[in-house]
């Protein structure tokens, strides 16, 4: 037999299922009924697991012109490859009091759009989602809400916490150059008030008043831009926790997907079963 045969007793015999498809239609629709009600009971009993989802948000590192920098901080792969770690499942274990087996491959993670463009959104502007399962409530809370931890202290880099160091500093330095400068201004302000001098003298303690209190105001500027870059560095550039965990029970299968899936299934053996009754039918006939 040639190929081109071959290609149309193919292409004769895909025809003949689907019309046996289309006109056995009823055995395709009941076997997706019953593939979906079959899923949803085997849902139903698959036991019952507590569920904790704890929510953070990534940190955004930025340079010193303000530009945003792409580090695994922003990246929710990166986030999810550090709560699924074996270090992190173990920390979490031992700070929920429980078997680090019960919850080693019972923690996911998800991305929460914040409704931003996608330009932004590469910039680490979604939320991420961790959820962990676990048979115990306190379990699935107190794991949920340590891997939260876990992933504030291991996405804070080194350049962040040199940041928030130069930036601490910069403020102490700020605010003693302030208290000394007030204490000169109140020097100035007691002599030129209480002191008996002469025109000279006086026009330069007003000089050297006007003076002082010029780098007053500089230095305020500059301790209050600092102050501004301090708070952006711990409340953006660090990952922050924007909810914590509380379990809730569920089935340990996901009834939307075991419906989904028993449907599939039973859509298939449908189709099948249609295919056999055609051929059946059709070997049957006279």
């Amino acid at each position: 037999m040639s190929t081109a045969d071959l290609g149309a007793e193919r292409e004769i015999d895909l025809s003949r299922w689907k019309q046996a498809a289309v006109e056995r239609w009823w055995v395709v629709v009941g076997g997706l009924v019953a593939g979906a009600v079959v899923g949803y009971l085997l849902a139903l009993s698959g036991g019952s697991v507590y569920e904790a989802s704890a929510l953070v948000a990534p940190g955004q590192a930025f340079s010193a012109n303000g530009s945003p920098v792409l580090t695994y901080q922003s990246s929710p792969r990166g986030i999810q490859a550090i709560v699924t770690g074996e270090s992190a499942i173990e920390r979490a274990a031992a700070a929920a009091h429980m078997p680090v087996s019960e919850l080693r491959g019972h923690v996911t993670t998800s991305t929460v759009s914040t409704g931003a463009s996608a330009s932004t959104a590469a910039r680490g502007s979604n939320l991420i989602q961790i959820t962990v399962q676990a048979q115990k409530k306190k379990w699935a809370e107190d794991a949920a809400n340590a891997l939260l931890g876990v992933v504030v202290t291991d996405t804070e880099g080194q350049y962040v916490k040199k940041s928030i160091a130069i930036y601490n500093s910069k403020i102490a330095s700020y605010n003693a150059q302030l208290d000394s400068l007030q204490n000169l201004i109140q020097t100035y302000n007691h002599t030129l008030s209480t002191q008996h001098l002469d025109f000279l003298t006086k026009l330069i303690l007003v000089t050297q008043l006007d003076a002082a209190i010029a780098r007053q105001g500089n230095l305020n500027d500059k301790l209050t831009a600092t102050q501004q870059q301090l708070t952006l560095a711990q409340n953006i550039e660090i990952a922050q926790p924007i909810e914590r965990a509380a379990a809730f029970k569920t089935t340990a299968r996901s009834r939307r997907n075991s419906t989904l899936v028993g449907g599939l299934i039973g859509v298939i053996a449908g189709f099948v079963l249609a295919v056999v009754l055609d051929v059946r039918s059709r070997r049957a006939a006279p």
